[in-house]
């Protein structure tokens, strides 16, 4: 603590020293320093009438706008409204915004930086989500954007608190990238639940215009498993990114990239590896027994946690910051500090703590169930499934085989071939016909093949989105290959990926207007590939 004051202090010296416009990098960096780690201070910033009409017709185009703070007054300040479904509100509401120090008037900078985001803190009322997170990322060794409060007036009218956050731009990768200089790779914003399958915004940096890296690490995703450990090492930042999901599971950041592919950028370091970062971290410990490991919406998240051997690292990274920065007491000397913080700039208001910020005492208990969740469940996380070798073969006709008939009448009888094999006979009796024999296998992660030998006689075959005739798939999966008509014994298979260890769902069936099918039990099974 005595070392950040002194920071901050020494930053507000060079701040009133140095010139904003002929400070050094280094005397920026201390003046950004000293405004996070400082109090919080009164922001009044002016728009003409012009201004704030052209905001009404455009929300997202800059304005001109005049802020004064700290005793300073600025001009050529750009400003423009920022937010999308919940947070945005129009400029005669109360906004969140966007300000560009040096839009209308080169190299001003504002405590050493030149740009901002004042968000409205519509979908926090606790207002302490996105300092809490920020500070977590970061002693994580993730280099998230530092965030503080400031007390608005705006064209005279009183806004309350604001949330200050920095922006990710050129600036930031400088000083978080700084071993990249001069060859930085591509900064892409992720938009509005947008993955890396479409193409993202291109923020900054010196990477390519092709999007090649972007491609790069969606085709990695989509690679076979047994490739994939590999080819994501080389496209991704694995291990800040398993931190970045330790994170987002234990908090319950339900809005983030790993759980609903929200708030994030992505930096693409000169090897190639991106590195993911949070954004937009307003919606905290919503839901105390909120999933911890079952729920990615994320294409990258979702292809990572399909490797056995990174679902245990997913667990074991929890449980290694949650003895630290994801300690419960971490975290709530966190929340602490910044609600001491918030209470003093409330002083300065006529309107106490607790009506500026009606959730300030409940985040805390909010806290308190949740990490009780996360400990219950990291305890009861089931270790992966061994993996089966390649090659390795089990038998089906053997288990326990349940009949379901859809539509239509159909007999389902096992009786015995000629030679003592033993067969299931599917005969339809009236109707369209769709009937199914179903039996399940638990499999861990991996590619596999389920294949056997049927027959069929006078076969009139119903075309469906699942099937057509005589085949094998799995639930929910459509059949790759089918009999109809009359058929010698002929050999069906259905080959398929198993994304993570899991319960698997087998079907023979016969889907037809007319006909019969037999399938040999004895050569049905399920194959490693």
């Amino acid at each position: 603590m005595a070392s950040r004051i002194t920071a901050a202090l020494l930053g507000l010296v060079l701040w009133m020293v140095f010139p904003a416009l002929g400070a050094s990098r280094a005397e920026r960096e201390a003046e950004a320093d000293a405004f996070f780690a400082g109090p919080i201070l009164r922001w009044q910033l002016r728009l003409s009438e012009s201004s704030m009409q052209s905001l009404r017709e455009d929300p997202r185009r800059y304005v001109l706008a005049e802020l004064t703070v700290g005793g300073r007054t600025y001009p050529g300040i750009g400003v423009h409204l920022k937010g999308s479904a919940g947070s945005k509100r129009s400029i005669d509401d109360r906004p969140a915004m966007t300000l560009k120090f040096d839009r209308f008037k080169a190299k001003q900078r504002v405590f050493g930086l030149e740009k901002i985001h004042l968000n409205n803190s519509v979908q926090d009322p606790s207002y302490l989500n996105e300092n809490l997170a920020s500070r977590t990322y970061r002693a994580a060794g993730i280099p998230a954007t530092r965030a503080s409060h400031a007390l608005l007036e705006f064209n005279g009218r009183e806004m309350g608190m604001y949330v200050v956050k920095e922006a990710y731009d050129e600036h930031y990768l400088k000083r978080h990238f700084p071993g990249d200089l001069g060859r930085h790779g591509n900064l892409y914003d992720g938009g509005f639940v947008r993955d890396i399958l479409q193409r993202l915004e291109r923020d900054a940096g010196d990477g390519p215009l092709d999007f090649s890296d972007l491609i790069a690490l969606r085709d990695a995703t989509s690679s076979p498993l047994a490739d994939r450990p590999e080819r994501l090492e080389k496209t991704l930042d694995v291990d800040r990114f398993l931190s970045l999901m330790a994170i987002q599971m234990t908090l319950d950041d339900w809005d983030g990239y790993v759980r609903n592919r929200n708030n994030y950028r992505i930096y693409f370091q000169p090897d190639g590896r991106a590195v993911f970062l949070p954004s937009g971290m307003d919606q905290l410990l919503r839901h105390a027994d909120a999933p911890v490991h079952d729920t990615y919406g994320g294409r990258v998240a979702s292809a990572l946690m399909a490797l056995p051997a990174e679902r245990l690292r997913l667990r074991d990274r929890m449980r290694s910051l949650g003895s630290n920065v994801l300690s419960e007491r971490w975290l709530a000397q966190q929340m602490r500090e910044i609600q001491g913080r918030l209470d003093a700039a409330a002083s300065l208001t006529r309107m106490g703590p607790q009506s500026l910020f009606p959730e300030r005492d409940s985040h805390i208990t909010r806290l308190q169930q949740r990490m009780a969740v996360v400990r219950r469940e990291l305890d009861q996380w089931p270790d992966p499934l061994p993996p089966w070798p390649k090659g390795r073969r089990e038998q089906l006709g053997r288990a326990p085989w349940n009949t379901y008939v859809q539509t239509g009448k159909a007999d389902c009888i096992t009786t015995n071939g000629p030679n003592g094999q033993r067969l299931i006979q599917i005969q339809i009796r009236e109707g369209t016909t769709r009937a199914t024999l179903r039996t399940g296998l638990t499999l861990p992660a991996g590619r596999y093949r389920f294949d056997g030998i049927a027959r069929t006689l006078g076969v009139v075959p119903l075309q469906d989105d699942l099937g057509v005739g005589a085949g094998l798939r799995l639930t929910g999966i459509t059949g790759t290959q089918h009999l109809e008509g009359d058929t010698e014994w002929s050999p069906l298979r259905h080959d398929f990926e198993q994304s993570e260890d899991g319960p698997v769902e087998f079907i023979i069936e016969l889907r037809a207007h007319a006909g019969q099918a037999w399938f040999d039990l004895d050569r049905l099974g399920i194959e490693a590939r």
